[in-house]
């Protein structure tokens, strides 16, 4: 979330990749595709959401009104939005200092700001399936900054004491949550570290001070936790001013970064395909993936819903597809019915509580609907996707930038094929899997969520996509399809969970190597 003001250095960098979202429309109707069982690539994690769990100001202080989602909600909408929205997602993203403020007494750290928060939260979670939050500050506790608010300023200090204190602050903030049962799978210590004059919540490092910070705080945070994700650094991953100054500077600081996040809002799903070998220079073998994607007002005015719906499924299939990404985070779960601005393109849906707008949304007191531009493109990924599924390669006669396709074997061993038509022509996919399997279709547009489609059989898929349209099919066998494994070594290491890494790994923990457990410590 920025405004206009905290833009700037998020376009200065985008400018060197943005593709333009206007192009003549490809003369094809159909593609070929051959499914390549023999590569598997990245375990695919799972996708995260962030949850709006206090209110926008208006003074970012401790007696600001109650709000907030779930907690405004009513206890049947509560159960209805885990259940038929955030099932499926496995990260919740909290944002610390802004969505989940409350400090203490000293101002040193954070706490629920109002009473039931945690608990609400945590029911929400349980009730959804989602294993855990990703803990990421937007601003530290007013005591550690300048301005003494959670409204800019940085830190008051770099000294060696007062970073020390700081980190240890951190940790206590950590544990406070994980007291109160929440399970942190990531960690990130600063949200867009370089904006700077933001309305909201936010704390500016140049990249030498964030590394200075980092320096103290991130060893303490893996002694605290050693299983939770560290990542770095919430807007420009590893191409920016920040992962420079570590490389250069600090390299013996990159064992504590586990994966490099970008923010590339709104932009076009074209972004990972054209600059995909920029987007990964200086990686280190380390995960990228994008924690945050959304539409600002003037991407909402500019480009159809239509676009935007399919845009959205294929920014996910393509940082998958050309960057391995193993995670994709859309913002915000629901967005209030009031929020003129921002609420059509950052949310996944629309909530009111008593005594607001229904902003014409037609929603009642204490209830949500869906924002079926942003919901229906990640929809079908929810439920044809489960965590720890498994990307496997596709050959592609041609890459079509408005017509997508990616695969992947899910834990249970059924390959799901997922296609996207970012176009106003309808286009046939001819997808080639070995074997003798039936295929069982679901469509999903702007209006519609899985429909049925007449089954198939054989070796080869062949459907016709209506414009503005994403399908997944689900490919079945009587004897299941088998990947062929050859025994001969590939070359890398991966993760227990099977993400692969291109140089030996740097953080201890196990992983496998030529088929063999191996412990680097």
């Amino acid at each position: 979330m920025k405004d206009k003001s905290a833009l700037v250095a998020t376009l200065l960098f985008m400018s060197l990749f943005w593709p333009s979202f206007v192009r003549a429309e490809s003369s094809d109707s159909e593609g070929s595709y051959t499914v390549l069982l023999t590569k598997p690539e990245q375990v695919i994690q799972g996708l995260g959401v962030e949850i709006q769990s206090d209110g926008w100001g208006p003074d970012w202080i401790n007696s600001d009104p109650v709000r907030g989602v779930p907690y405004v909600l009513n206890d049947s909408e509560r159960k209805r939005l885990a259940a038929n929205m955030l099932k499926g997602f496995r990260y919740l993203r909290l944002g610390m200092g802004i969505w989940y403020r409350g400090v203490t007494d000293d101002k040193k750290n954070f706490q629920e700001r109002y009473a039931g928060q945690n608990d609400a939260l945590l029911q929400m979670i349980s009730e959804a399936g989602i294993e855990g939050i990703s803990m990421e500050y937007w601003s530290p506790a007013p005591y550690w900054k300048t301005s003494g608010k959670l409204v800019g300023g940085v830190l008051k200090k770099y000294t060696p004491t007062f970073l020390s204190s700081f980190a240890n602050a951190m940790v206590k903030d950590l544990q406070y949550l994980q007291n109160k049962g929440f399970k942190i799978l990531t960690w990130g210590m600063q949200n867009e570290p370089l904006f700077t004059n933001t309305s909201y919540p936010a704390c500016q490092y140049s990249a030498r001070n964030y590394v200075n910070a980092f320096k103290y705080v991130a060893p303490r945070i893996r002694e605290a936790s050693p299983s939770t994700e560290i990542i770095v650094d919430s807007n420009d991953g590893n191409t920016g001013v920040i992962a420079d100054e570590l490389r250069t500077n600090n390299p013996d600081l990159l064992q504590y970064v586990d994966a490099w996040v970008y923010h590339r809002i709104g932009e076009s799903s074209d972004l990972p395909m054209d600059s995909a070998e920029k987007l990964k220079v200086g990686a280190g073998g380390k995960p990228i993936y994008n924690n945050e994607y959304e539409y600002f007002s003037y991407n909402v005015k500019n480009y159809t819903a239509n676009w935007r719906m399919v845009n959205t499924a294929q920014s996910l299939m393509n940082w998958m597809t050309f960057l391995n990404s193993p995670k994709w985070y859309w913002l915000h779960a629901l967005k209030p019915a009031d929020d003129t601005e921002n609420g059509d393109g950052f949310g996944l849906g629309y909530y009111r509580e008593k005594g607001m707008s229904d902003g014409g949304k037609g929603v009642g007191d204490g209830y949500w609907i869906y924002n079926t531009t942003n919901f229906n493109a990640l929809a079908g990924f929810l439920k044809y996707m489960p965590w720890d599924s498994r990307r496997y390669d596709v050959k592609e006669d041609k890459v079509r930038k408005d017509q997508r396709i990616m695969c992947w074997k899910r834990p249970d061993g059924t390959f799901v094929i997922a296609l996207t038509n970012r176009s106003d022509q309808s286009f046939t996919f001819k997808v080639h899997v070995s074997g003798a399997v039936t295929y069982t279709g679901h469509r999903y547009n702007i209006n519609m969520r899985d429909i049925d489609l007449e089954k198939q059989s054989g070796s080869n898929l062949s459907t016709t996509l209506r414009p503005w349209s994403i399908e997944f099919w689900e490919v079945r066998s009587a004897t299941g399809i088998k990947p062929v494994v050859t025994n001969k070594s590939n070359g890398y290491y991966y993760s227990i969970v099977g993400y692969k890494y291109d140089k030996r790994p740097t953080r201890r923990g196990v992983y496998i190597y030529n088929g063999k457990k191996i412990v680097i410590k």
